[in-house]
């Protein structure tokens, strides 16, 4: 196998946090690609839905519904979408996403049994 292959299939397999049928599908798609101008650019990293939907702070199927709408860009690698952080990071700004504990304000009596 050509070392440039190889080399391009392990990069591919980082960036997909070792689902390899999503690296063979990437590289695939690289060889394949190469010598033309049109080759797609490579993300600079990917993440899961889960991964996307932990750094959102909201359910993978709300990600799930973000991309489908066309609210989120992602794309497919293999059966699997996979979004760049870049986009997520878009995303957050766009949509005013402030951390949980900024918004949250303190109610420290709240709760007590008054009795």
């Amino acid at each position: 196998m050509n070392n440039q292959v190889v080399s391009e299939y392990n990069e591919y397999l980082k960036l997909t946090g070792g689902d390899k049928t999503a690296a063979a599908s990437l590289t695939l798609a690289a060889v394949t690609m190469e010598g033309r101008s049109e080759a797609p650019a490579r993300p600079a990293m990917a993440l899961t839905a889960a991964e996307a939907a932990e750094r959102l702070r909201v359910s993978p199927w709300t990600i799930y519904r973000l991309a489908r709408i066309g609210k989120l860009p992602s794309y497919r690698a293999g059966s699997a979408l996979r979004f760049t952080v870049a986009e997520i990071e878009r995303f957050e700004k766009e949509s005013g996403a402030v951390a949980a504990k900024t918004t949250a304000p303190p109610f420290p009596g709240i709760f007590r049994h008054h009795g």
